[in-house]
């Protein structure tokens, strides 16, 4: 069983390695294409962002990561779900 998103976000942010914002924004795309139908897509899309804002409240010290992967995500709510998944 994979990790939660939130867990690999977090994981990457606390790493702090170069590099670590794309392999973030690749793990959201990941995340968002394992939904087959447009519904599940736009659930899994307000789920991440549910969980993001989660993780921001828990781990504040992370904020900076955390708005740019938010960011990210929000620029994926302007394309086409099915182009951006």
């Amino acid at each position: 069983m994979q990790p939660a998103i939130q867990q690999v976000i977090r994981a990457l942010a606390e790493d702090g390695r170069a590099g670590a914002i794309d392999i973030a924004e690749h793990a959201v795309d990941s995340y968002l294409a394992g939904a087959t139908s447009e519904g599940d897509r736009v659930l899994s899309w307000d789920i991440l962002v549910r969980d993001l804002a989660n993780l921001r409240g828990v781990a504040p010290h992370l904020a900076a990561f955390i708005g740019k992967v938010e960011s990210y995500v929000a620029s994926l709510a302007r394309l086409p779900l099915s182009r951006a998944a």
